[in-house]
């Protein structure tokens, strides 16, 4: 990656090597949402895509009737909602206070203290800790998308208008939560420079967190920050990451909905973000960062497990911890037999 890339590429591409999840670059849920979703944030069952600025975009939830305030009636046709997972079938976690999550090219110090490396990297601070939720098993899920797959793009791309990419539609299966955090990301060709997020005493903040530079030393980097006041009444509505199925439809299957127009691209990768970076890669014209990046993690091209799905088979691929080719050939005509779609688990090992 270079200085061409986004604030939120780089902080996204960069810390999606730590395995905690896809990181999403805006945790906030956004302001036209219905106000029940804006309390809790992003949710297990959520059905969304990522845009470019890395927000989590979100369309309906599965787990929830069509006139929930929540899906507002929004949702495919002939949706209807999938029986709630038990609690039991949930892994939780809780991240202390203090807990951060940076490259290697970032070295925490004490009291959020980081010095950075050229020459690029991110860093997530969390002052009150976080919370995670993942599902354990997925074949419920996994079944429900195999069968809903083609009607959920249908509605998003034709009622919605949403233009999606093939493989950019995402079905939330767990994600971490904080009250606050502090971002920072970087492109630069120092040797080394220091961040700091520390407490800023005034009155009535509470010892806020902020981001501040260190004497003497020149910031590069692009950071913001979110700690409410007081805390202890702050919703847990912060989501910093996601874990997920990717879902792609196959050849036929879209070129039957939206034509048969797709691109055709070659990544040669020695690890994900190594090698020459990805300013030498090439991406299908008209696709976002994140589709790609997440196509490329979600394990398209590898083998997985086959469902039967509405109209051919599904494919389920896993997370391929190395990719080292990944050749994707598409065609201007269809020519499969029989069409497929493509879940692939994106942000962990599942």
């Amino acid at each position: 990656m270079d200085d061409s890339f986004s604030e939120s590429e780089i902080y996204c591409n960069q810390l999606m090597r730590r395995r905690r999840g896809f990181p999403l670059y805006v945790p906030s849920p956004p302001e036209n949402l219905p106000i029940e979703y804006q309390k809790h944030g992003v949710a297990i069952g959520d059905v969304g895509s990522i845009t470019p600025e890395g927000i989590f975009d979100f369309y309906f939830n599965i787990y929830l009737p069509a006139d929930h305030p929540i899906n507002d009636n929004d949702v495919p046709e002939n949706f209807y909602p999938l029986i709630p997972y038990a609690s039991k079938s949930l892994t939780s976690l809780v991240y202390d206070p203090g807990d951060s999550v940076s490259t290697s090219s970032v070295f925490p110090g004490g009291d959020f203290v980081f010095t950075c490396a050229a020459p690029q990297g991110a860093v997530l601070a969390l002052p009150h800790g976080a919370h995670l939720k993942k599902l354990k098993n997925l074949e419920v899920e996994r079944q429900y998308v195999a069968a809903h797959a083609e009607s959920w793009y249908k509605h998003i791309n034709g009622t919605g208008g949403r233009g999606l990419q093939n493989g950019s539609l995402y079905l939330v299966t767990g994600c971490e939560k904080a009250y606050s955090w502090g971002m920072a990301s970087f492109y630069s060709t120092r040797d080394e420079f220091q961040l700091k997020f520390s407490r800023t005493p005034k009155a009535n903040s509470s010892n806020r967190y902020r981001w501040r530079g260190v004497q003497g030393c020149r910031d590069p980097s692009q950071h913001k920050n979110y700690d409410p006041y007081p805390i202890n009444d702050a919703p847990l509505n912060q989501t910093t990451f996601i874990h997920g199925l990717s879902i792609s439809l196959g050849v036929g299957i879209w070129g039957k909905l939206f034509g048969t127009k797709v691109g055709i691209r070659e990544i040669v990768e020695s690890r994900l973000g190594g090698g020459d970076g990805y300013g030498n890669m090439s991406r299908t014209p008209g696709s976002s960062f994140f589709s790609w990046s997440l196509g490329l993690l979600g394990g398209g091209g590898f083998t997985g497990k086959s469902y039967a799905g509405e109209n051919g088979n599904v494919v389920l691929s896993g997370f391929p911890p190395v990719v080292k080719v990944w050749l994707s050939v598409t065609f201007v005509a269809p020519v499969l037999r029989r069409p497929f779609i493509d879940i692939s688990s994106c942000g962990d090992n599942q």
